[in-house]
């Protein structure tokens, strides 16, 4: 078995010319070349092929066995799941807090609103953190500081003081906006980033269709502190779990490369090539790959684990992050005027906003005449959310990671971003008729049956679905920057959903609940479709404008 001694970079334009298309940043080559090994899923001829490309070391995440893999994102998904659960499940409780208090309905869903703005902002901190110290310093110290808030939220005796709480265990929160993303492209290849995207909006969300169903049988049944003495403890566990089991993703690999292969080229003729220069750097990577049948076979994959090093507290800084620490906190500002993210952002923040607004509305819609519902029955509505939402998690990535297969496999290999947009069509359906039936269905008073199983169960599937659709639509697109892409996704989002909590019970109860409910339809099924028509057309023309951009080299 020969080992690859020479690899040679081409130019870009020769590049483009042997393969027979254009290759554009999110472009991927997904078949094997003339002259090219590259390593393939199991290492065989039929897996598909690997990108990005692993290195031949065991402690490379992407190399990384499957259980290992499982346990980072497990113990990542439950600090989504838990946190997400203690910050946002306060609809219930909301008629609660206005007796306790005495304060209006808007100073109540200030409490949200104060703790969602806590969760976008943050990250401007939380992200370029990360990145100089590591996934897991990070995850830990936030972990502490959701636990002090939990304990703070299930003590406090006035207004105020819960109001600060929740700031702060919204600060520490923060991290589930836009950490878990990150991790899944420390971990995972291309072709299976939209399964575990969809893994991480399922904890997500899930977290905020569970939170008011908990929140609200805890309080009818026990106190609304006990609640929050409960979220402490599972934190507590939670943060242990993280301390032993969570290592480093964080894993400097070298920038890929295109790498030709031809053992029977002699090395004078290799040296007297005119037109290729040797690629050191590639040359080092593939060294230790021993070639079968034209393709490249890493040793490593499936087959590694963390190092005691990786489960250090303090990782070494990554220099190359501190020298563009500036770039961290500038570059999210930038990105919104890239018109991929732009939209992307829209859809993601439209679907987490509309849910939001329901929950926000829920408690008045159903204490109130014909449905008369107690602070328990409020909660459980929320568990047609968990059905949709659970199901999105079954289908939602795997088939839009299947319809860009397919579709790559008709392309002659060539897998372009755009192949998983199609997935948004009946979303957007779903969307329109969950709104519909829930805004409508409210101000005319239909059967709770109708408005709890249809409206919520398909606004539980979209308001899954449609984020995993777009945002990995988004990432594909422009992968340096995945952890910016979702601090800017989350600030805006956030910051429209703290505007909410302003305008929303006050508006529903001037004009009805269709127009809030309306708006926020308008607003995701809207930036859906467009997303969808003009950018399965024009997605690439967009990224051909900024394929110079200096974020791809971030």
């Amino acid at each position: 078995m020969e080992k690859i001694r020479n690899a040679f970079t081409p130019s870009e334009k020769d590049y483009d010319h042997e393969v027979g298309v254009e290759v554009l940043p999110g472009t991927e080559i997904m078949r094997d070349e003339n002259g090219r090994a590259v390593a393939h899923l199991h290492n065989e001829q039929s897996g598909a092929v690997l990108v990005p490309q692993p290195s031949e070391n065991l402690d490379d995440p992407l190399n990384w066995s499957p259980i290992w893999k499982w346990i980072v994102l497990i113990n990542q998904g439950c600090f989504v799941l838990i946190s997400v659960i203690t910050n946002l499940s306060l609809a219930p409780l909301d008629n609660i807090y206005i007796l306790l208090w005495n304060k209006s309905a808007t100073h109540v869903a200030l409490l949200t609103g104060a703790t969602v703005l806590s969760l976008g902002y943050a990250n401007f901190i939380i992200v370029p953190t990360a990145e100089l110290y590591g996934r897991r310093f990070v995850t830990l110290v936030c972990g502490l500081v959701c636990l002090g808030g939990d304990i703070w939220q299930a003590a406090a005796q006035s207004y105020n003081s819960f109001l600060g709480a929740r700031i702060i265990t919204g600060l520490g929160a923060a991290i589930n906006e836009s950490l878990l993303p990150m991790i899944i492209t420390d971990m995972f290849f291309l072709h299976e980033r939209g399964k575990y995207v969809g893994v991480y909006f399922c904890c997500y969300f899930n977290g905020l269709f569970l939170g008011p169903i908990i929140s609200g049988g805890v309080a009818q049944h026990v106190s609304w502190r006990w609640f929050f003495w409960a979220c402490a403890i599972v934190q507590g566990f939670n943060v242990l779990s993280l301390l032993f089991l969570f290592p480093e993703t964080r894993y400097t690999r070298e920038r890929q490369t295109h790498l030709p292969l031809d053992t029977n080229t002699p090395a004078a003729s290799v040296e007297e090539s005119a037109t290729m220069k040797p690629s050191t750097e590639a040359a080092e990577h593939m060294e230790n790959f021993d070639t079968e049948n034209g393709i490249a076979v890493d040793s490593s994959l499936g087959r590694g684990k963390p190092t005691k090093a990786q489960f250090k507290l303090i990782q070494p800084i990554d220099r190359h992050a501190w020298k563009t620490i500036a770039r961290h906190v500038i570059t999210p500002f930038n990105l919104i005027f890239f018109p991929i993210i732009a939209l992307s952002i829209m859809v993601m923040g439209g679907a987490a906003n509309a849910l939001l607004m329901i929950n926000l509305l829920q408690s008045a819609a159903f204490t109130a005449s014909p449905y008369n519902f107690n602070t328990g029955a409020v909660g459980l509505t929320n568990f047609a959310l968990v059905v949709g939402g659970t199901i999105a998690l079954l289908t939602a990535g795997p088939v839009s990671d299947w319809i860009a297969k397919q579709k790559t496999m008709r392309n002659n290999g060539i897998r372009e971003p755009e192949m998983r947009l199609i997935a948004l069509a009946p979303l957007i359906v779903m969307t329109v008729v969950s709104m519909v039936i829930i805004g409508v269905g409210w101000d005319r008073g239909w059967d709770w049956r109708i408005v709890v199983i249809l409206g919520f169960g398909f606004l539980g599937y979209v308001v899954v679905a449609l984020p995993t659709v777009s945002i990995t639509y988004a990432v594909d697109c422009y992968k340096p920057v995945s952890g910016e892409i979702m601090v800017i996704a989350t600030v805006c989002k956030n910051t429209f959903g703290f505007g909410s909590t302003y305008f929303a019970n006050n508006w529903a109860v001037a004009s009805g609940y269709n127009p809030p409910v309306m708006l926020l339809m308008g607003i995701t099924a809207g930036s859906a479709l467009v997303l969808l028509v003009f950018f399965t057309y024009f997605g690439k023309t967009m990224r051909r404008l900024t394929k110079n951009h200096k974020v791809h080299s971030l």
